[in-house]
């Protein structure tokens, strides 16, 4: 569970965020988006990438290119510069929906934790849409950097509203 670890503090702080954030609040200068909204981006990302760790796909003839390269070494995503796949965009979901979909990350997690030869894998199987193809090492590290940033953007975002 240690490469885990760091997910599965941010999936509790995630659900901290459902119990004592009010999920509508906003602050244009800091991000379009409402804290809901970055929940819900965040866990849409998650259950992807959760699910690519579970049932990886078939290795790439291409891996990680250098933008992907950097943006992990660097553990860092610069805001405003990317823009996220249609796929994931926030959907408006209910509080009752995301702490849903926060139990069931939960539970995954837990399930690649109990397989743990899933992220010994060194092939590239997991398909970024910027960052071409991440070996799961990659795609977890990924997922953490992914989901720091937004939480960033949360706390700036309440920062920036006044509330804790």
């Amino acid at each position: 569970m240690d490469r885990l670890a760091p997910l599965a503090a941010q999936i509790d702080e995630i659900g901290a965020l459902l119990d004592d954030c009010p999920l509508d609040l906003r602050a244009p200068r800091v991000s379009g988006w409402s804290v809901g909204e970055q929940v819900d981006h965040m866990t849409q990302v998650l259950a992807s990438g959760l699910g690519l760790l579970e049932t990886p796909g078939e290795p790439r003839p291409n891996g990680i290119n250098l933008s992907g390269r950097i943006l992990l070494a660097l553990r860092w995503i610069p805001r405003g510069v990317g823009k996220s796949p249609k796929g994931v965009l926030p959907r408006g979901a209910s509080p009752e929906d995301l702490r849903e979909r926060l139990a069931d990350l939960r539970r995954r997690l837990d399930a690649i934790s109990a397989a743990p030869d899933r992220l010994a894998d060194p092939r590239p199987t997991i398909p970024h849409p910027y960052f071409g193809a991440l070996n799961p090492a990659q795609g977890l590290r990924f997922l953490a950097i992914h989901t720091r940033h937004h939480l960033k953007i949360v706390r700036d975002i309440r920062k920036a509203s006044s509330r804790p």
